[in-house]
């Protein structure tokens, strides 16, 4: 509806009411959709994932569709907000609750790929950089600054990295060229596994 109401507010036509389609789209421009997304992020993280692959599917599933509602979300925001203050501040808080749902994806492939190691470590190390990046573009784009939106889940990542073996470069250092060379070593050890795994979100 949102973006709708941006297309006919800039089609140059002026209907009966069109000051309110205005004010509409301006209203448009706030967090109730990654509030709300957080909030799914947050339960699965408090609840756990279940332990057969039936459950662990459906919930990478379900963190799948965060990620894609989330992205949808920065691209209509990114289209109708007006000023780049409102834009930090939202996209902030969508890194934020994309490099959490990457990190519960983690976790999940490494159990879903529990049978071959070289998977079970190779799959989270490409969500994981997949999350640094996702924190990396924001502190980047801001000369620096971290918001403090990722005071809790900077760790999340950062811990999980460890784990694996991932070492995370300082915020300036870390890129898109990096982030693929890390995919790339992971496909290749992915690769010796006997039998195909399950691939890592897009």
């Amino acid at each position: 509806m949102g973006l709708a109401l941006v297309l006919a507010a800039g089609s140059g036509v002026a209907p009966v009411g069109g000051a309110t389609l205005v004010a509409d789209a301006s209203n448009r421009c706030n967090s109730q959709t990654i509030d709300d997304q957080s909030a799914r992020v947050r339960d699965y993280d408090r609840r756990g994932s279940g332990g057969n692959n039936t459950q662990l599917l459906a919930r990478l599933g379900a963190i799948a569709d965060v990620i894609a509602i989330i992205n949808e979300e920065r691209e209509i925001l990114d289209s109708v907000c007006s000023s780049d203050a409102q834009r930090a501040q939202l996209f902030a808080q969508i890194a934020a609750t994309t490099a959490w749902a990457l990190t519960l994806e983690a976790d999940i492939a490494a159990k879903l790929n529990a049978s071959c190691p070289a998977a079970a470590q190779a799959l989270p190390t490409i969500m994981l950089a997949d999350a640094w990046l996702s924190l990396a573009n924001v502190v980047n784009n801001d000369g620096g600054t971290v918001p403090t939106a990722f005071a809790s889940v900077a760790p999340k990542v950062q811990t999980r990295a460890q784990a694996v073996g991932l070492a995370l470069p300082i915020w300036a250092d870390t890129s898109a060229y990096w982030r693929d060379q890390i995919r790339l070593k992971a496909k290749a050890a992915v690769a010796t596994c006997p039998s195909p795994s399950p691939a890592p979100s897009p």
